[in-house]
């Protein structure tokens, strides 16, 4: 008995069944005999041209001698739709395509089973060779690590040909479905195609020949099936497509306290926009998530900074919406939001919701897609010299009595980072601008309030901690929307 293993890497089969339109969205499954003698056959003259025919005809022939039975695993079948352009002056007019696929665990590999193979040991070993020589199975997506396997008693076949299947095998009765097979060598020599050839004759076409007939020779002859082909009748498990949900482990989720987001888009905001953007963020993650609870009493307090009772909530405990330039170009390619403290189900169905967000003076929308999900200390690096990316802005005004200005603004840094429960800082200088996308960019061109409030003024400084503190460091007014954010410049990633 031959019996192979098919793992797919990256847990989809792309193939449309041999007789269906690609855009009727129903993907193959099982992978078609005909496909995989087809694939080993292609294998074998791209990858080991030096070996004869007389070397990959045994193999193949004696592969299609007869139907293979499968076990499935688990799977689910699923599709994307792309509306392609159809090269038409009117760019409006696409046409829409699909792509059909099975969405298995690349840990659970699809097993074919030949039961009479009459392989010789040399034969196998140029099999197993074979196997490991493709790529990909279907179309060029599907990749496939394909190998022999050894113990073969702890299969538990689940789709074979309804002839051979036996009423019983199927716990949940199965369902019967057409799959391409190869013709058995017999069976086709019985009546082989016959091709012209110079001069008007016809001569037979042998069977590997036929096998590996491509489309373009499909076509050019005007058949609708091509030689050496056949259709088997298989029972399938009934809803193979709908397994049981795993099962999970309650209280065993990793905590996440921080998502971080890329942000694309043809025109993406300024720098001097932080504010904004964060403010429009949240009011759509607040929108959102009131749509997912479906219950005004559950209001997300990391939202909304405010508890059950409609109060503040003090020390800093709800999230920052922190939206980054990332790169250094003055444009925002980045959004953090960050809590202290974990967030909910419903909260992290929200981040996972958020798609794009509506850009004001006609600019298309930004897209929003979630690179990282933790915590975010696994990808702020620690640093104890920091500068400030967005202005600090005092939460408190300044007024005689309170000293020289410059020393009375460095006082209430550090007055604020104690606040934040930082470690202590060592040095505190005034910066007069930030350099950014090769300008010098003033504090007072970025935007420092927010709804009503009165814009104040805005200062840069850079930080020197006398150890580096955890995560981001956002001081002064507006810390939760993006202002008073400071990078570090001496940082060592974090491991």
């Amino acid at each position: 008995m031959v019996v192979v293993e098919l793992r797919f890497l990256t847990g989809r089969f792309h193939a449309t069944p041999w007789g269906r339109n690609v855009n009727e969205g129903v993907p193959e499954w099982p992978p078609s005999p005909y496909r995989l003698l087809r694939a080993l056959y292609d294998a074998s003259r791209r990858k080991r041209p030096d070996w004869p025919e007389g070397r990959v005809r045994p193999i193949v022939e004696a592969l299609g001698k007869e139907p293979p039975r499968f076990h499935l695993p688990p799977a689910r079948a699923a599709h994307t739709r792309a509306f392609l352009s159809e090269n038409q002056l009117d760019v409006s007019r696409r046409q829409k395509v699909f792509d059909p696929f099975v969405v298995l665990s690349p840990a659970r590999p699809v097993v074919v089973g030949w039961t009479q193979s009459g392989l010789t040991a040399a034969s196998t070993s140029d099999l197993d060779e074979l196997l490991g020589l493709m790529n990909y199975l279907g179309r060029s997506e599907s990749w496939v690590e394909a190998r022999l396997r050894a113990n073969t008693d702890s299969v538990r076949w689940n789709c074979e040909p309804a002839h051979a299947m036996d009423a019983h095998a199927v716990d949940e009765g199965p369902e019967l479905i057409r799959i391409a097979c190869a013709m058995t060598p017999d069976a086709y020599s019985a009546q082989p195609y016959e091709i012209r050839v110079r001069g008007g004759d016809k001569r037979p076409l042998d069977w590997l020949s036929a096998l590996s007939w491509s489309t373009s020779d499909l076509l050019r002859s005007g058949l609708s099936e091509p030689p050496a082909f056949r259709y088997v009748t298989y029972r399938r498990p009934a809803r193979c497509f709908d397994p049981p949900p795993a099962p999970r482990s309650v209280g065993l989720e990793r905590p996440v306290t921080a998502v971080l987001f890329a942000l694309e888009g043809k025109i993406r905001p300024r720098v001097t926009e932080t504010l904004e953007c964060a403010e429009r963020i949240r009011r759509k993650l607040m929108g959102i998530h009131k749509r997912i609870v479906d219950d005004p009493g559950k209001v997300s307090s990391k939202l909304s900074g405010k508890d059950a009772l409609g109060r503040r909530l003090l020390g800093h405990r709800h999230a920052f919406i922190l939206p980054l330039d990332r790169d250094g170009d003055g444009r925002l390619d980045h959004l953090l939001v960050t809590c202290k403290e974990p967030f909910d189900r419903d909260e992290r169905r929200a981040f996972d919701r958020l798609e794009s967000i509506w850009q004001r003076q006609g600019r298309p929308d930004l897209r929003c897609i979630p690179i990282f999900w933790g915590a975010s200390a696994q990808i702020w690096p620690r640093a104890t010299i920091m500068r400030s990316i967005t202005p600090f802005v005092p939460p408190r005004h300044y007024r005689k009595g309170r000293g020289e200005f410059a020393r009375w603004l460095a006082d209430e840094v550090r007055r604020e980072a104690a606040h934040h429960e930082l470690p202590p800082l060592a040095r505190v200088t005034a910066l007069p601008f930030l350099n950014v996308g090769g300008r010098e960019l003033r504090w007072i061109e970025f935007r420092r309030n927010r709804k009503d409030d009165v814009a104040r003024l805005g200062y840069g400084f850079e930080l020197e901690f006398t150890e580096p503190p955890i995560g981001p460091v956002t001081l002064g007014y507006g810390c939760h929307f993006g202002l008073g954010v400071f990078m570090p410049t001496n940082a060592v990633e974090p491991r």
